[in-house]
């Protein structure tokens, strides 16, 4: 956690520098998102006017429903091969979940609702005109609203493809 925490330092007093390399128009995008809960399909969207890039997403299985979202702000976006359009970030955020499961086999049925922030570290491959390929791993820390519990945190990571218009 020390090591994440140096990480996490270091890397914000680096920012004096830092410029957007991504398109200031709209972002639409699928994307797969996977963690301690398995993987599921999401929604990627960045609007102009805010500098967030937001996350929806669902996790359905066969006695599970969960739904999620998330925004980040990306404290870093630099290129890191300009000549071929591919960028990294790094950035803060925050994300908001809910899920109802059926125990099964002795099991409680169960529903929870967490939320906390997050730290994503990731690649962005414009190619084409209007086309980015991007994928990203996090770290997420909160807490448990209902039921409260401490802490609700987790490893993940985000792969997808975006369309700028």
């Amino acid at each position: 956690m020390k090591k994440l925490l140096a990480v996490c330092i270091i890397a914000l007093s680096l920012t004096a520098g830092a410029f957007a390399e991504h398109p200031s128009s709209w972002g639409l995008g699928i994307l797969g998102r996977g963690g301690f809960g398995g993987f599921g399909p999401a929604l990627s969207l960045k609007a102009p006017a805010l500098p967030v890039y937001w996350g929806i997403n669902l996790a359905i299985w066969p006695g599970y429903f969960g739904a999620g979202v998330s925004g980040d702000y990306y404290i870093i976006d630099k290129a890191l091969v300009p000549d071929i359009n591919l960028d990294w970030y790094f950035g803060v955020g925050g994300y908001l979940s809910l899920g109802s499961w059926n125990g099964g086999s002795g099991h409680d049925d169960g529903f929870a609702l967490a939320v906390g922030a997050r730290v994503p570290i990731g690649l962005s491959w414009e190619f084409l005109e209007h086309f980015e390929l991007f994928g990203n791993i996090y770290a997420s820390l909160g807490f448990g609203i209902v039921p409260f519990y401490f802490p609700d945190w987790g490893v993940g990571g985000e792969i997808g493809v975006r369309y700028w218009f």
